[in-house]
């Protein structure tokens, strides 16, 4: 590079044109003196080549105009006898001038090609660059809105003095503000899959959850336009699993949410079955909506591709979000429709199988943060955020946690306040006007005590570059924008090592264990039935079980559908093996 810039001024070439033609005569005094006068051009061939390549076409041109002068003129001085001497050797001149012009206007056309590859590249990362500074801008500006309107819906909505039609306009505008929200993720989602910044997230996970979660908000929808949200699952079928659990839920959330929107009578089918050896889930998504031509088949996964005049209400990069994460997670997606009659979408996904001890089986069944455990520290909290919506938003939610808060709406601010109330944790927003979160951490880290405090951005950047960037500077987690109050109770409990007090959850199916005398007054046959449905894990048919025991005991069948939702079959087993035990009955 640094050569290149070199010969970029025209003495430069002009000085090695006679520098390189110099060092093809001096060769011909030594070491190729043996050659005499024969074969004139062959030193003066590489020398036009090189100074060409390097100078450029009248570079190339004046090194073969200097060689034509010396081996005309200046022969003296190289060899005893004249290198022209007979008409063939003028001709040999000839051939070398044309060749060497022909080189030289060669060499030209690289370098100018190579010039041109070489702002291009440039162009390209620079378009790059402020393409990323657009997308973190963006991430920012519209996350943060988003982010008081879902965290101050969501704190409304628990207020128990709401009407029914307070509570409903609620619902709406948080609905609102998650459809805003998945419209922005998709677009930030596809820009960083672009830059390659898209990594893996694997941790041991409760399948059986997740799937429940997926079908409990996506049976509203489905229920609302008159369908049937079907789970049929293999009994084979995994509940603990080593995998990413967000890029999981996003790729079934948008198929069967697909499945739902282009589906107007009948049903969606969610199957789940496995392979195993090594193991693989197998998930089929199947409707019986509109269907996919077979020309739209060939496009669908494509980029900004929209079918149908539903679909112009998305951003068309769900289904090019889902083959890239399927693709990133070593998954596979195939699809088989019929237009008129529906559509089939078949995953298939290496695994691995996870203990239940692995993972944190309080994750779905705690319910809301009401205050610190008896005999924890008198926690100092500050928040630093130049938002009031989310200083408000923030400091309620903390204070309600039962944490003492003082908030500072800006960096210097903040490192004011850090002196004088030394809190144990820190808040911090990293995008603040006059000194940023990134500054602002690295001033309180070299302040007496900054060294000890925890200190955790609040953050709506998107990138994995910009999160290793905060970590970087000194803070020890991050919560992205627009979080929900859990991410930020988790981040505490990582950092201080807190213990929150829940609110009991009676629906968690752990705490709604089975009564038998209730259970057997259930008539024998459907007993026997619901036995053969576990077993099989035919989920359809326990749907239609359940509804029969509701009409004979309510409460029963309420227990025995959270059983169900939590994959819990071996426990509603053992509870029938009892009842039949009980009764001498013999086991189907």
């Amino acid at each position: 590079m640094k050569v290149n810039l070199f010969f970029q001024s025209g003495y430069a070439r002009i000085f090695l044109a006679f520098v390189l033609v110099a060092v093809a005569g001096f060769l011909r005094i030594w070491p190729l003196h043996t050659l005499g006068s024969a074969l004139a051009w062959l030193t003066f061939y590489p020398t036009v080549m090189i100074v060409a390549i390097y100078g450029g076409f009248f570079a190339g041109l004046l090194a073969t105009l200097l060689s034509c002068l010396l081996v005309t003129f200046g022969w003296s001085l190289l060899v005893d006898q004249p290198f022209i001497k007979h008409p063939a050797d003028w001709l040999g001149m000839s051939v070398f001038v044309l060749t060497s012009v022909m080189v030289s206007g060669v060499a030209e056309a690289m370098r100018r090609a190579s010039a041109q590859a070489l702002k291009a590249l440039a162009e390209a990362k620079a378009a790059n660059q402020a393409k990323n500074r657009f997308f973190s801008t963006m991430s920012h500006e519209l996350r943060t809105p988003l982010n008081a309107i879902l965290g101050f819906s969501g704190l409304m909505r628990n207020d128990p003095d709401l009407t029914n039609e307070q509570r409903q306009n609620l619902d709406i505008i948080n609905r609102g503000g998650e459809h805003l929200l998945s419209l922005i993720n998709d677009v930030l989602d596809m820009a960083k899959i672009e830059a390659g910044k898209i990594v893996l997230e694997i941790q041991p996970f409760d399948l059986g959850t997740l799937l429940r979660d997926i079908a409990d908000m996506l049976g509203k929808r489905a229920e609302d336009k008159g369908l049937q949200l079907v789970l049929d699952q293999s009994s084979a079928f995994p509940r603990f699993i080593r995998g990413d659990k967000e890029k999981l839920r996003q790729v079934l959330v948008n198929l069967i949410g697909n499945a739902i929107k282009f589906t107007n009578h009948g049903s969606v089918t969610l199957r789940l079955g496995v392979v195993e050896e090594p193991l693989r889930l197998i998930i089929e998504i199947e409707d019986s909506g509109i269907g996919i031509s077979e020309a739209d088949q060939l496009r669908i996964f494509e980029p900004f591709t929209q079918l149908g005049a539903q679909s112009q209400k998305g951003t068309g990069l769900g289904l090019a979000i889902v083959l890239e994460y399927l693709k990133l997670m070593g998954g596979e997606i195939s699809v088989k429709s019929t237009f008129g009659i529906g559509s089939l979408f078949r995953i298939v996904l290496p695994v691995q199988r996870a203990e239940e001890s692995e993972v944190n089986a309080s994750e779905s069944s705690k319910g809301a943060i009401v205050g610190l455990a008896p005999g924890q520290p008198q926690y100092r909290m500050l928040i630093v955020e130049d938002q009031l919506e989310n200083q408000l938003l923030l400091e309620r939610l903390m204070t309600n946690a039962g944490f003492t808060v003082k908030v500072a709406k800006n960096g210097a601010e903040g490192i004011e306040l850090f002196q004088s109330y030394q809190p144990h944790f820190i808040w911090m927003d990293k995008r603040m006007p006059q000194m940023d979160g990134i500054e602002t951490t690295r001033r309180i880290r070299d302040l007496p005590g900054g060294k000890d405090v925890r200190i955790a951005a609040v953050t709506a950047s998107a990138f994995a570059k910009q999160r290793d960037e905060l970590l970087a500077a000194g803070m020890d987690d991050f919560v992205r924008k627009p979080y929900r109050p859990e991410e930020l109770f988790d981040c505490l409990v990582r950092q201080l090592g807190v213990n929150f007090l829940h609110q009991e959850n009676p629906q968690a199916g752990t705490e709604l264990p089975i009564s038998l005398a209730s259970l057997s007054a259930v008539a024998v046959s459907l007993r026997h039935e619901l036995s053969q449905a576990l077993v099989l894990g035919n989920t359809t048919l326990l749907e239609q079980l359940i509804a029969r025991i509701a009409q004979q005991d309510e409460e029963l069948a309420k227990t025995l559908g959270r059983q169900v939702s939590d994959f819990n079959y071996l426990y509603i087993l053992n509870a029938l093996d009892a009842v039949n035990a009980n009764n001498g009955e013999v086991k189907p």
